[in-house]
């Protein structure tokens, strides 16, 4: 995804589908690129709900930043989630889609 359009459309879908639940980023490490860069790897631990499904969250995470206007922004993410969270998140797509998995459109 490039653009904020993309991103923002990808962040607000995630946060309709999770609900409840709590995420603690640990094992971050910041990595200094230059003055104006840097980079941070850490693991994101919790759980949260996808539906009716409670899942674990145990994930790999690396944020890429830049300084711009005087603050530092975020111009990469990357979230390595398990299959289990994959898995709920197709499902409620398809849910939300009114595609019963099988039977194709309702």
């Amino acid at each position: 995804m490039v653009g904020w359009d993309e991103v923002g459309a990808s962040w607000q879908q995630a946060a309709q589908a999770f609900s409840g639940g709590q995420v603690a980023l640990d094992e971050m490490v910041v990595f200094a690129i230059s003055e104006d860069a840097a980079y941070t790897l850490g693991t994101e631990h919790g759980q949260g709900s996808v539906g009716e499904q409670t899942l674990g969250i145990d994930w790999r995470v690396t944020n890429i930043y830049r300084r711009e206007a005087g603050g530092w922004k975020i111009v990469h993410h990357h979230t390595d989630f398990s299959s289990e969270v994959a898995q709920a998140l197709g499902m409620y797509r398809r849910t939300k889609k009114g595609v019963v998995e099988g039977l194709g459109a309702a």
